[in-house]
């Protein structure tokens, strides 16, 4: 039978892709690391191991046998906590990716995908609300945002170096703000968008204030959890060989988003900006060209039916915590 690893399998998206695995190839062992157990409940995987993968031997042992190996694990957050923790990010996932590239090329593996992320591009193509679409090849001459994103573009020449020198099947997906279900909403560990769904699901009655961060005019493209997994399965069992994005082309103001969860939600919510808070680069959206050309896909679930999807379950972990039934942070 089939083993396939996902690293990261208590985090936001390696939790949707345990559970896409399990149901999308029944005849595959689905073997979950982490560090921590699965906040929401537990894993849906044949098995789960507790891992340090800033440990080589830990890794090595976490990936041994392995025919297919997902790379989702990293210590990352939002833009809170990349502001908050540099040196703790660049440093430990540095070492998470280098271990793991590592244990697969020894173990053998056959197939690893690697998670990049959106923030391997440069700033200075990111430099108001309208920049255009992010397209794979201009991710050079190097300009990363902070220092996470100078982790995922080191890893990514990494992951390009082993597979020329070694002949290693890597695959490498640059998501762009996955969101959905069983991910953070508050703290500074939760992305904007369901950072946002939080504020607005504590609002008392209909009608409120909430704090956002910047003037709201930066904008972004949201990608929901299902169609960046389908992203991912399709990425691993293609024949691509370079950086893919996996995101939305659907670009929104932060202050358009505010009024789409509003909407929603059911209330009405008036944006307290905080200008002096971080807001990273101000236009970032994903160019698809190459995902609809190398893989023959791109997401197709719209942002007003992903929130949908969202809200509900962050409504409800917001009410359990108000009632002490079910406080997580």
């Amino acid at each position: 039978m089939t083993l396939v690893v996902v690293t990261g399998a208590s985090g936001f998206v390696g939790t949707h892709l345990v559970h896409a695995l399990k149901r999308r190839r029944p005849r595959v062992r689905v073997r979950g690391v982490d560090v921590r157990p699965p906040e929401y409940g537990p894993s849906e995987a044949d098995e789960f191991v507790l891992a340090d993968l800033r440990d080589p031997e830990q890794c090595a042992a976490a990936v041994s046998g392995a025919d297919q190996v997902f790379a989702l694990a990293a210590n990352m957050g939002g833009i809170g906590w990349t502001h908050a923790a540099p040196a703790e990010i660049l440093r430990d996932n540095l070492l998470i990716s280098v271990n793991t590239i590592e244990a697969c090329r020894t173990a053998a593996v056959g197939t690893v995908v690697h998670t990049s992320s959106a923030c391997v591009y440069p700033n200075s193509l990111q430099h108001s609300p309208d920049s255009a679409p992010l397209a794979e090849a201009t991710v050079f001459p190097a300009e990363p945002d902070m220092e996470y994103g100078w982790e995922k573009l080191t890893t990514e020449i990494l992951c390009g170096t082993f597979r020329r020198t070694w002949g290693m099947d890597i695959k490498i997906a640059r998501l762009h703000a996955i969101y959905g279900p069983l991910g953070a909403y508050s703290g500074l560990r939760a992305k904007s968008l369901s950072m946002l769904c939080g504020k607005v699901a504590a609002v008392p009655g209909g009608s409120g204030e909430i704090d956002v961060w910047g003037d709201g005019t930066q904008t972004r493209s949201y990608c929901y959890v299902e169609d960046c997994v389908t992203g991912l399965l399709r990425l691993a069992h293609s024949t691509v060989d370079q950086p893919v994005n996996i995101g939305s082309e659907e670009r929104i103001s932060i202050t358009a988003l505010v009024g789409r969860i509003a909407d929603i939600a059911g209330k009405s919510i008036v944006p307290r900006y905080l200008p002096d808070k971080p807001v990273g680069p101000l236009g970032r959206v994903s160019d698809n060209t190459l995902c609809r050309q190398l893989l023959g896909w791109q997401p197709s679930i719209s942002l007003d039916e992903g929130i949908r999807r969202t809200y509900p379950w962050i409504e409800q972990q917001v009410a359990m915590e108000r009632s002490g039934e079910g406080a997580r942070r």
